[in-house]
């Protein structure tokens, strides 16, 4: 499996890349912990610009009054995504 696909899906879209590397759980629980930070911890501003099929990056990079509060719990949602992925990876490796 080439890697670095998965990781471009992944900070996409939290749980792409995981279903790019055939790990149908993991990714589809990153994709529901993401939509569940997103809908639950983030206080709506990110929700009410976009669709929640845009990747979070771009909705991020578009809003200008969007303090680090407004995206802290989706971007950290994304890092460990990637972190996880990373981490598959290089246990398959080994």
């Amino acid at each position: 499996m080439t890697t670095w696909p998965a990781y471009l899906l992944t900070v996409c879209w939290p749980g792409a890349g995981h279903l790019y590397a055939r790990q149908w759980r993991r990714g589809c629980c990153w994709a529901a912990l993401c939509g569940a930070a997103l809908v639950f911890l983030s206080p709506g501003s990110l929700l009410a610009t976009g669709p929640l099929v845009e990747p979070l990056v771009l909705s991020v990079l578009r809003l200008e009054t969007a303090s680090f509060a407004d995206v802290a719990f989706p971007l950290a949602v994304l890092v460990l995504s990637a972190i996880d992925l990373y981490s598959l990876a290089v246990l398959d490796e080994v």
